[in-house]
């Protein structure tokens, strides 16, 4: 190309040398108002054509030096973005070896490379957390979080810190960020929806959740699902009564036992309701009635005993019971609780009868041992009742029975509606029913055998 400019340049260059061979003529040429030259006008020709010449191959030139300028720029940045690649997979091995700390000069060394390593800074951001550094982690992502505000692993990181942080507002934020990119995804929405819960924002975790119901419509975890929104919902009706509407708290509560029906604490609750705010006790006991026949579940029992020993009327109690043994008198929890209601009563001949029943059958769990050391107590037998209590290896009589998370272990003394140390909802039983479950009868012809 440089090669046919400078023939061109030859060529005109020749024809106006030519030219001016038959104009000869001089003419004068003014530099300014007082200064001027004698020359002719090929040759002004000729040298206006030559500076427009150079001109251009200085323009030429000047664009020449900034393509390579930026090529260089290019190429160099190429070059800094691939080792920035290659310090975050360095730095990406340390991490998962659990090298926080090596990590992190690899992660922060890539960002020196290059800024705009979005991965480089959410990496950095997870060493901080692996190094406990909660503060540190949320710095970096707000850092970056304006550069790609789309950018899912930086949300579900920063959802994250939000949550080990508490800042309860901005984990519900960052879960709606999430949905508005994907509105049917169910692991976004469960993350809104927990935001919800976490902050005790009852009614958005429900109907955060019917929308996941929905989706998960069809699937395997459809039931999975429809029990945590009879959870929420129950959830949603305990915030309505603390509100003062108790008529659509009882609405929401038959809701729940219609999507749950052997969700107790819907029936506890509703039992509840109906005695302290509406003064109707023979309802709350319909209501614990129903509850213990769909469930099994003895707190129920102990609701309605604490309600008719509070009113003075144990017998209205003791002829339910008898009901109960009547329908189904291998029932051994109801027989149980029955035998602790007499000797709360001082009952005693009639707890030792129902005491005996269970013997006959070889039950030997804690509870039954429990409450045969304190029927020997209250016949004056303290040497024996002390020997019985002993091999129980309780601390002392307790005809107060502890409840028991079947999910986590945990013990408590007072019935939740959800467990206190895993916070499973409704899955408090008395400790009773699950040494029944796991109690294993003695086979007759080894009952009499000496010991």
């Amino acid at each position: 190309m440089y090669q046919a400019m400078v023939f061109l340049l030859i060529v005109i260059l020749f024809l106006f040398g030519y030219l001016s061979l038959f104009n000869g003529k001089e003419i004068e040429l003014f530099l300014s108002r007082t200064t001027s030259i004698h020359t002719t006008a090929s040759a002004v020709v000729i040298a206006s054509f030559i500076l427009g010449m150079l001109l251009m191959a200085l323009v030429s030139l000047v664009r020449e030096a900034s393509r390579i300028y930026r090529d260089w720029q290019i190429k160099n940045q190429t070059n800094k973005e691939s080792l920035s690649v290659s310090l975050v997979e360095k730095g990406n091995f340390e991490l998962m070896k659990g090298d926080a700390e090596k990590a992190k000069s690899y992660f922060i060394d890539a960002i020196a490379k290059n800024p705009f390593n979005i991965k480089a800074h959410i990496k950095l951001s997870e060493s901080y957390l692996m190094l406990k550094d909660n503060p540190g982690a949320l710095k970096i992502l707000l850092k970056i979080k304006y550069q790609d505000p789309e950018n899912i692993p930086l949300l579900l990181l920063l959802y994250r810190v939000y949550a080990l942080t508490k800042e309860l507002n901005s984990m519900i934020d960052v879960g709606k960020k999430l949905v508005s990119i994907e509105e049917e995804n169910i692991h976004f929405l469960s993350l809104l929806r927990d935001a919800y819960i976490a902050a005790e924002k009852a009614e958005e975790a429900y109907r955060t959740h019917k929308i996941i119901m929905k989706l998960a419509k069809g699937t395997q975890d459809y039931k999975e699902q429809r029990l945590r929104l009879g959870e929420l919902k129950y959830k949603y009706a305990v915030a309505i009564l603390q509100s003062g509407d108790a008529d659509l708290a009882l609405k929401k509560l038959g809701d729940v036992k219609k999507l749950n029906p052997e969700f107790v604490p819907a029936y506890i609750t509703s039992g509840e309701t109906l005695l302290k705010n509406k003064g109707d006790m023979e309802k709350a006991i319909e209501e614990w009635e129903a509850g213990y026949a769909m469930t099994h579940n003895a707190v129920f029992l102990i609701r309605m005993e604490d309600i008719y020993l509070e009113h003075d009327n144990p017998f209205e109690l003791i002829r339910f019971y008898r009901r109960l043994l009547s329908d189904g008198p291998d029932d051994l929890l109801t027989r149980i609780m029955f035998a602790k209601l007499l000797l709360r009563l001082e009952m005693v001949d009639d707890a030792s009868e129902q005491l005996s029943y269970l013997d006959n059958k070889w039950i030997r769990i804690p509870s039954t041992e429990i409450l045969n050391a304190e029927l020997l107590a209250k016949r004056g037998d303290y040497s024996s009742a002390y020997k019985k209590l002993k091999s129980t290896q309780a601390g002392g009589i307790q005809l107060k029975f502890p409840y028991v998370c079947p999910h986590c272990g945990h013990e408590a003394f007072v019935w939740t509606a959800e467990c206190q140390a895993c916070k499973s909802a409704g899955s408090l039983t008395l400790k009773t029913s699950k040494e029944l479950e796991s109690f294993k009868p003695v086979p007759s012809k080894l009952r009499n055998l000496p010991v």
